[in-house]
């Protein structure tokens, strides 16, 4: 026979209830602390002089291509952007990078392969735009034992 309790809930009726509560805390806490946002909106404020605004993208180069030159040494070359003042080129998964104005760069001394992608960008009097990465290069050297 099932106990009765007189004067409050059953027993399994104050957990459900004091799980409820909990959770409604939780509800609450969540919408007066939120988390951190993971990005944020940009805005960059700037005098207009005329009627009409223009904004533009600067777009990755089209091509990414990668040449072995030797023991430990690889040339990176890309399609020029139109406007573009400097390039950066992101290597070893992008622990390493180097900026240029040319359309190549030759890297020597790297021991292990990787991957590599370059970014446009474009200078104007008050901030540079950069492009998205283009196609990632996967570049690989190889000791190689001849006999003869």
């Amino acid at each position: 026979m099932t106990p009765r309790h007189r004067g409050g809930p059953r027993p399994h009726g104050r957990a459900r209830a004091a799980a409820h509560a909990t959770l409604a805390a939780l509800a609450l806490a969540a919408c007066l602390h939120p988390a951190p946002a993971q990005a944020a909106p940009w805005t960059d404020t700037v005098g207009v002089i005329g009627t009409t605004l223009g904004a533009a993208t600067v777009p990755a180069p089209a091509t990414f291509t990668c040449t072995g030159l030797g023991l430990g040494s690889v040339r990176f070359t890309w399609s020029a952007v139109a406007g573009a003042t400097s390039y950066t080129v992101s290597y070893d998964g992008g622990a390493g990078s180097v900026t240029t104005t040319g359309t190549s760069v030759d890297l020597a001394g790297l021991l292990n392969g990787g991957t590599a992608w370059v970014r446009a960008h474009v200078a104007y009097p008050s901030v540079t735009w950069s492009s998205v990465p283009s196609t990632t290069r996967t570049y690989t050297f190889v000791v190689v034992s001849l006999c003869g």
